[in-house]
């Protein structure tokens, strides 16, 4: 059993026997525990805890921080570690310092400076969240299933959660695994296209039919089922997203603006306005969507030339300056953060974007301030050593 001395200092111990060691805890710390390769986000936690309650740095309201660990757990997590690493830079850390007001996560005091830090953690897209809770909602189902098969499933983006066509989707892999149980057939798959067309093929086995070749290819729903041998006390389920042809383009940059967007109002005016963004879940997110939401999108051009026999030169690349930056005097930097478990322990990854918005009404930091909340690497010349760098007159085609 981990040693959560802390967390139940925090929590109490009636909490954590039942959230945590608890049969049926749904509480995501007990999800933790269940899994023995999960347990290190666990002791993350209890260290982050720890970490809070002995920094005599840091301060905050126990009963205000016990309620935000219970839900919502995930953004808490990512306050939690801002405040930690932030103390651990030699500030004095006020957790919701607005309580019960609304207003920034956390005030980090530095030589008589305080900065404003608002904490966001960005989770799924909506339709991540969609085909998570479905996934959810299909594996509780094939847990709660007996069978002597693995379902693979790939979904389609018309399933949602406690929907008709979710549920009638459910009970017909259900029916299936009781047919390939009496048939002893080995591996098979599964077309559905709701509402009526079924298809289910033993492995090895094709049809020329015309109108079981129609469901196949409109299927929004596949499943392939495999014999694993012996019975179990409920079915191993894994599920995959029907990939779309054409592929649709990728907006992770408009999304990361509305997010910001949100969070910003949150900063009060005429200060130094810190957003850090976790997006650990978002695996596919890259520098370049961070920085066109930031600084927006990126251009090239060509100097002019006098005639078809000069050569043109090298591009020049240029930003549009339409990112989130140009809206807001209220933020003077955002920090991006991914964790990741790596040898037994958690490692954070933050990275600085400062403003490049000049104007009068935007507080700028320097380079020793923004060092430390985490790394600049190439982003030193948006310090306030080197402003100014862009303002509202600028032309967006600059």
């Amino acid at each position: 059993m981990c040693d959560l001395t802390y967390i139940r200092k925090l929590m109490g111990d009636a909490w954590v026997d039942a959230e945590v060691y608890g049969a049926n805890s749904s509480h995501l710390l007990g999800q933790y525990y269940k899994n023995e390769k999960a347990r290190v986000w666990l002791r993350h936690t209890e260290g982050l805890v720890k970490d809070l309650l002995t920094n005599p740095k840091v301060k905050f309201d126990a009963e205000v921080l016990v309620d935000k660990i219970k839900d919502p757990f995930i953004s808490t997590l990512a306050e939690m570690e801002s405040a930690a690493f932030l103390a651990r830079q030699g500030f004095g850390i006020v957790l919701e310092p607005n309580a019960p007001k609304k207003g920034p996560d956390i005030r980090a005091d530095w030589e008589c400076v305080s900065y404003f830090v608002e904490v966001r953690a960005a989770g799924f897209s909506e339709d991540e969240e969609r085909r998570e809770r479905v996934t959810k909602q299909i594996f509780t189902k094939m847990n709660e299933t007996p069978s002597a098969y693995s379902a693979s499933f790939v979904i389609g983006d018309e399933y949602h959660a406690g929907s008709a066509r979710t549920k009638a989707a459910i009970e017909l892999v259900i029916e299936v695994l009781g047919v390939l149980k009496e048939k002893e057939i080995k591996k098979a798959t599964l077309y559905y296209e709701p509402p009526d067309g079924k298809v289910l093929l033993p492995e090895g086995v094709y049809s020329t039919d015309v109108q079981v070749n129609e469901i196949i290819r409109k299927a929004d729903l596949v499943v392939r089922f495999e014999h694993l041998g012996k019975e179990m006390t409920g079915t191993e389920a894994s599920l995959m997203k029907k990939m779309k042809f054409p592929p649709e383009p990728v907006n992770d940059h408009e999304r990361l603006k509305t997010i910001l967007n949100e969070k910003r109002k949150q900063l009060p005016k005429s200060s130094r306005g810190i957003i850090t963004l976790e997006v650990s879940e978002q695996f596919m997110l890259s520098d370049f969507s961070v920085e066109s939401a930031l600084y927006g999108d990126l251009g090239f051009r060509f100097r002019r030339v006098d005639g078809v026999h000069e050569p043109v030169g090298e591009p020049i690349a240029r930003r549009n300056n339409r990112g989130f930056f140009r809206q807001t005097s209220r933020v003077s930097a955002i920090v991006i953060q991914n964790r990741r478990a790596e040898g037994g322990r958690v490692i954070l990854e933050r990275k600085v974007y400062p403003t490049n918005r000049a104007n009068d009404d935007t507080i700028r930091l320097t380079l020793a301030e923004l060092r430390h909340f985490g790394e600049l690497e190439d982003r030193q010349h948006l310090t306030a050593e080197h402003a100014p760098n862009h303002v509202d007159e600028d032309l967006e085609t600059e």
